[in-house]
């Protein structure tokens, strides 16, 4: 069975001047080289898997609901492989810290509106959606169109940059259907195929990443094709 990944754009908001930068990115033609973390990374390989998968049991109600976190850890996994093997620093999850429920609430709301919505993929009659500009074909999976938010505003409506002299957000979006198109790997793969959501991996000012998963997909074209998972990271710095 044949799965399509959605191409997204990278959206970089800096506070400190007001300025915006977008950037389209096109589905790379190339086969990505093999990840640096593939083989120390756990659950990189892991597929999301409905309620209905697990046991009615309290042990298998929990591992259904854990599941974000063991994708959000393999992401986080590969992501830092990538950095640190051209010398640049980790990326931090913080948790119960002054920064931590901000970029971590904007990140796991505009996957569930995404994936709630359908908006993303291509601009069709009836469709609710923001066409990417340079491409209006295609729908900017990083402007909610029922709220209008943007990475941006979304982090902060959540209260990132408070107490910050500066700071920067970023945001890479992906969506994949069909086994072997939903995981962690796929995922990452894509994005380090990607040059505009490659840089924003290997952005040395960032320090944060926080990634959310939802089951099911942002984009209609999937229709019933399961499994299908929708992928939404963001990038901070608070200076």
């Amino acid at each position: 069975m044949i799965s399509r990944i959605q191409p997204a754009i990278v959206t970089g908001a800096l506070l400190l001047g007001l300025t915006t930068a977008v950037s389209l990115a096109q589905p790379a033609a190339a086969v990505a080289p093999t990840l640096q973390g593939a083989g120390a990374c756990a659950k990189i390989d892991m597929v999301y898997r409905p309620l209905s998968a697990f046991p009615d049991t309290a042990r298998g109600r929990g591992d259904f609901g854990t599941q974000w976190i063991h994708i959000q850890n393999a992401v986080r996994c590969l992501v830092n492989a990538e950095r640190t093997s051209r010398n640049l620093p980790p990326l931090k999850q913080y948790i119960g810290l002054r920064r931590a429920p901000a970029l971590s609430a904007a990140t796991s709301k505009h996957v569930e509106a995404a994936v709630s919505l359908r908006w993303w993929g291509k601009v069709e009659p009836g469709k609710n959606c923001y066409p990417i500009t340079g491409n209006p074909g295609m729908c900017d999976p990083h402007t909610n169109p029922q709220t209008g938010s943007t990475p941006l505003s979304r982090a902060q409506a959540e209260g990132y940059g408070r107490g910050c002299a500066s700071f920067s957000v970023a945001e890479n979006t992906y969506v994949g259907w069909g086994h072997g198109y939903v995981t962690p790997r796929a995922a990452v793969t894509w994005w380090m195929n990607s040059a505009p959501h490659r840089a924003n991996i290997l952005n040395p000012a960032f320090t944060e990443l926080y990634t959310e998963a939802a089951l099911g997909s942002a984009d209609p074209a999937a229709g019933s094709v399961t499994p299908a998972v929708t992928y939404v990271q963001m990038f901070g710095r608070c200076g």
